[in-house]
């Protein structure tokens, strides 16, 4: 995902990842590393995402900076969410490998 998750485009992303739940994947990471707004609706979703993928499916985000990691970390949503601030670190968590050392 890329640009802005709000109204608009909060529901193009629902709907590719409910896609993909569908599919019945190990995993689902989103990544918002090239994200450069994310509004409430947006976060939102990310929940009903987790809710969704919960005891069947690992999810994660991938968020870091001021536009994305910041508002969920305000929100509290770090207590929800499984988020990192890299997709390494997020494909290494789904995978059950240890967590690197940070840099």
């Amino acid at each position: 995902m890329s640009g802005d998750v709000d109204l608009s485009s909060a529901p193009l992303l629902e709907e590719h990842a409910l896609g993909l739940l569908s599919d019945s994947p190990s995993g689902l990471i989103v990544d918002l590393t090239d994200v450069n707004f994310l509004a409430s609706m947006g976060m939102a979703l990310l929940v009903e995402l987790s809710k969704r993928a919960a005891g069947s499916v690992e999810f994660a985000v991938v968020a870091h900076g001021n536009a994305t990691a910041r508002p969920l970390e305000l929100l509290g949503l770090g207590d929800v969410l499984a988020i990192h601030p890299r997709l390494d670190d997020a494909l290494s968590a789904l995978s059950g490998d240890p967590a690197p050392p940070p840099e």
